[in-house]
């Protein structure tokens, strides 16, 4: 087994431009603000779809070798404020989860299933963490718009008070 010096920590995101991540700290900033939390740097904000934890470069390489999805594009409206208690995170989702995005999710999944990994059991819940160690606060947003049309394999690499993520690969939608 390869030494734990040697993984490294990735998941498949979608990466937001750097327009829809200014808008979701202008519409979030009070909230964020008030919530008393460590808030996460803008370069960082993204909606996991599949968290791979720390893998081998072989197991990697056979990840980015995955065929494209077909995906149509789509677009996630981030309009809802929300609070996880147990992991003390505030979070920015969309009231209407858009199907083509459950579905991508699903496909991704049936994907690294097949090259090994194993799905996650919660359900999937598309979100932006906004900040850490936070607590609820209660606010309306200004709603951001997002049209989605690739999504990315991400890197996390730790760091003194934030991880830095670096993007190793795009993928763009495939027509179905």
């Amino acid at each position: 087994m390869a030494d734990k010096a040697s993984r490294r920590r990735v998941f498949f995101a979608l990466w937001p431009d750097g327009e829809t991540r200014r808008e979701i700290i202008r519409t979030s900033r009070s909230a964020v603000r008030r919530c008393g939390g460590r808030p996460t740097p803008q370069d960082n904000l993204h909606v996991t779809l599949a968290f791979l934890g720390p893998v081998t470069e072989a197991v990697l390489e056979r990840v980015r070798e995955l065929p494209p999805l077909p995906s149509p594009a789509f677009e996630l409206v981030f309009d809802r404020l929300g609070f996880w208690a147990g992991s003390r995170a505030l979070w920015i989702s969309s009231s209407r989860v858009p199907p083509a995005l459950i579905e991508l999710e699903a496909a991704l999944w049936d994907r690294l299933v097949g090259v090994g990994f194993e799905r996650e059991r919660r359900p999937y819940r598309p979100h932006v963490t906004l900040a850490r160690k936070a607590q609820a606060v209660e606010e309306k947003l200004s709603p951001v718009a997002w049209l989605i049309s690739e999504f990315a394999l991400v890197e996390s690499k730790p760091g003194a008070r934030h991880p830095s993520y670096e993007v190793l690969e795009v993928w763009p939608f495939e027509d179905p």
